[in-house]
């Protein structure tokens, strides 16, 4: 096999204001690729000084025969304030190919395999597009440039035609190696608490309506083996000296005692991190909730999504209303868990909403903002109808959208109608997106003043 030099580029995600995230992702491809004796970098145009110029240097540096993109997100899900990620994906397209016209380019990540074929007829500098999990199908494939349609899981163009290799089965997750953090600068993702991800499986068995993760990872859980994930832990802070991270999974707690062990297992080899998670309402009782801060848990989300019983069925959750109120009420009243940062998800007017069930979103959102502040909180938004979901199904049997329109619009404008509200309470949208309109300009405003603020100075020094 001839080795080869290859560039990953991470989505770049423009002036959004995120904080940096490590690439996960990235990193699981490039210790595949570099297995299998390939010389690998990852570009990260989000921890860039001047992301277009430094990616046209790393480029003619390093001279890469493949450049692989990473396309995770294509928007950010935001109603009040969108962000279309998309966009600078077509950028970054457009300046490998000027930079250099016959590298063969290689698009995988969530993002790419929700809209493969239509990605790949819309960007015709896109040689090769991954279909979900690439790190045996992208080795593979490199193997075989020149006849693609001998590997899986690819689309490739023939005859200006976009073909489907067929669908692969993913891959083993307990079989891959522990990803290496040396294929780019670890220190941008340092500083903050959910920078750097471990995961402990991938897959997810919940049906919510909104959510295409079964479609993407799978639909049965794929677990890693409990001494690999703190196996993992141990080389981050012996290598790296990492503080903190967070569980990247979709839902950490489920199945529940495969997180108790990690967290047992964390404890028992006296690994002084904190970290963070997204967890799963029903399995994060007390008991849990102790155990994992004494693993070193200082903050976890819930996306419980809805408040009242008729959206919790609507988005087919698996929940009680009452399990909703009663963590909540537990975060307020327990002292012994007050240290824990949790944040709530909660959509607004979702599927199967009534106007009841308006009033109760709204006193969730109220009562939690007065009782965790400073030491949690709750967000507000609307489901973005995305492919192979029920919501879709159910917006346009409901009328909500027309069964033509494009979930991959070509502009931010286009991101507007893509929003699903429950059509008998719709109308009830302005009240809360006047709001948090007015909360998010007042925290701009805010920021703006703190910035501006002179520094007081001692003046008898």
């Amino acid at each position: 096999m001839l080795a080869m030099k290859v560039l990953l580029v991470q989505s770049y995600l423009g002036q959004s204001g995120n904080f940096p995230v490590y690439p996960l992702g990235l990193a699981y491809i490039s210790t595949a690729l570099y297995q299998k004796g390939h010389t690998v970098q990852i570009f990260d145009p989000n921890i860039a000084a001047h992301p277009y110029e430094n990616l046209k240097e790393s480029i003619c540096r390093f001279s890469p025969e493949i450049i692989g993109i990473s396309l995770r997100n294509i928007d950010n899900q935001h109603r009040i304030a969108p962000f279309y990620y998309y966009t600078y994906f077509q950028r970054i397209l457009e300046i490998i190919k000027k930079t250099d016209p016959g590298i063969k380019v290689v698009v995988g990540g969530a993002g790419f395999s929700m809209f493969a074929e239509k990605i790949m007829k819309r960007n015709e500098s896109i040689d090769f597009g991954l279909y979900l999990e690439g790190e045996e199908s992208f080795p593979e494939l490199l193997e075989n440039l020149n006849k693609p349609d001998s590997v899986s899981g690819i689309y490739f163009r023939r005859k200006g035609e976009v073909l489907f290799t067929g669908y692969r089965p993913l891959p083993d997750f307990r079989k891959l190696s522990i990803p290496q953090r040396d294929f780019i600068d670890i220190s941008p993702y340092l500083d903050h608490l959910e920078s750097l991800g471990i995961q402990t499986k991938r897959g997810c068995p919940l049906k919510c309506t909104y959510c295409n993760y079964p479609q993407l990872s799978g639909n049965k859980v794929r677990i890693r083996d409990v001494k690999s994930v703190c196996d993992e832990i141990e080389y981050l802070i012996k290598q790296f000296g990492i503080k903190h991270f967070m569980f990247s999974d979709g839902v950490f707690n489920m199945p529940l005692n495969h997180a108790k062990e990690i967290c047992e297992e964390i404890i028992k080899r006296t690994l002084k991190v904190k970290w963070s998670a997204w967890m799963e309402i029903k399995h994060a009782q007390k008991d849990f909730l102790l155990l994992a801060m004494k693993a070193g848990c200082i903050s976890i989300t819930f996306s419980p999504d809805g408040v009242s019983q008729n959206a919790l069925d609507g988005l087919q959750k698996e929940l009680r209303e009452k399990d909703v109120k009663d963590s909540l009420n537990l975060f307020i009243s327990d002292k012994n868990i007050r240290n824990l940062n949790v944040t709530y998800s909660v959509f607004v007017n979702p599927p199967g909403e009534t106007f009841l069930g308006f009033l109760k979103t709204i006193i969730f959102f109220i009562k939690a903002k007065v009782y965790l502040h400073g030491r949690g909180n709750v967000f507000l938004n609307w489901i973005r109808l995305e492919p192979e979901t029920k919501a879709l199904q159910h917006a346009i049997e409901k009328g909500v959208i027309k069964k033509d329109i494009d979930l991959l619009p070509d502009n931010e404008k286009g991101l507007s109608k893509l929003f699903y509200s429950n059509p008998p309470v719709k109308h009830l949208d302005f009240v809360v997106i006047a709001t948090l309109r007015f909360l998010l300009l007042l925290k701009r405003v805010l920021m703006n003043v703190r910035r501006k603020r002179p520094e007081i100075t001692d003046i008898g020094s």
